[in-house]
């Protein structure tokens, strides 16, 4: 088994480096890294992951699964079982990976949290020693799992900006699958996880309707969906656990109910706005001076230095 995650980091936030060291350091499985730097300067060096990527370019906006879909192709050979991860994360158990690739006999994919622990500023130890301190949230498929959460509720519109559950943060999953489908990369203010999580389920309409997609947009993701829901087969599971996030910023600050409002307002059409160039990454298709101005806002309002 491997791990996979992305790294940039557009507004030069100070906070993201060192947060993605400690990830690293903690990591129990060998890793791939793709890091996208918008101004030729990178922040990574080879000691930061067994595989790093470096790529130079691209449109300001949110790259994160279109960095995961490059890291894919960058996985060994007779590696079955892929993690794909947030590089802000702690596992509390030790044996997530035993336990993750025993779910995956059963599973194409697992969430590897059933809690989440979003921890302050101060608790930026080595240790991670926080099984007394309550947790933020928890992980969505196991609310689902245990009759907490209904599947045809799971994307219902933010109300506000908080984080009570977790999409993302850590998965798993069988790595033909992800290999055919790729991750759905087309979310660029992020909530991409919140996409594929829905496609899982076949819950198409909600998230299209949560995230404001316009018509374009809407075909765009179900063009993915569709197939990747099939894929998926229903088989969805778990790993029981806590997870450690670590702080980069306040939830608030991520505008978690806005930025699909600023996206729709802009009219956004990812046929006609977006092309992957000759590195890999997003560019722009035409100029949309609108857009950018709104996602480097956007990147800057997230404040993740505090």
């Amino acid at each position: 088994m491997w791990a996979i995650t992305s790294y940039f980091n557009p507004a030069g936030f100070r906070s993201r480096a060192p947060n993605y060291r400690i990830f690293r350091d903690n990591l129990k499985i060998p890793l791939v890294t793709v890091e996208l730097s918008f101004d030729g300067r990178f922040e990574l060096t080879e000691k930061d992951a067994d595989i790093l990527v470096q790529i130079s370019g691209g449109a300001v906006l949110w790259q994160k699964e279109r960095l995961l879909n490059l890291a894919l192709k960058s996985v060994p050979a007779g590696v079955d079982n892929i993690v794909w991860i947030d590089g802000d994360v702690i596992f509390e158990r030790s044996d997530w990976v035993e336990e993750a690739e025993r779910k995956l006999a059963e599973f194409n994919v697992v969430q590897l949290l059933s809690d989440q622990v979003d921890l302050a500023p101060e608790d930026h130890h080595t240790n991670f020693d926080y099984a007394d301190t309550p947790a933020s949230g928890h992980g969505v498929v196991s609310m689902i799992h245990e009759g907490r959460f209904n599947p045809s509720n799971v994307t219902a519109p933010a109300a506000k900006n908080r984080r009570s559950f977790a999409w993302g943060l850590a998965w798993a999953g069988r790595r033909h699958i992800l290999e055919e489908h790729g991750f759905y990369d087309a979310m660029i203010v992020g909530g991409a996880t919140r996409g594929v999580v829905s496609a899982m389920y076949g819950d198409f309409d909600k998230v299209i309707e949560g995230c404001l997609f316009t018509p374009a947009y809407a075909r765009h993701y179900l063009d993915w969906a569709r197939p990747f829901h099939a894929a998926v087969g229903g088989k969805i599971g778990f790993v029981p656990g806590r997870l450690y996030h670590l702080w980069h910023g306040e939830i608030e600050n991520r505008n978690y109910a806005g930025r699909y409002r600023g996206l729709a307002d802009c009219n956004f059409d990812p046929y006609a706005d977006l092309v992957v160039g000759s590195n890999g990454v997003w560019q722009w298709a035409r100029p949309r001076p609108d857009l950018e101005k709104f996602l480097m806002d956007h990147f800057i309002s997230r404040a993740e230095d505090g």
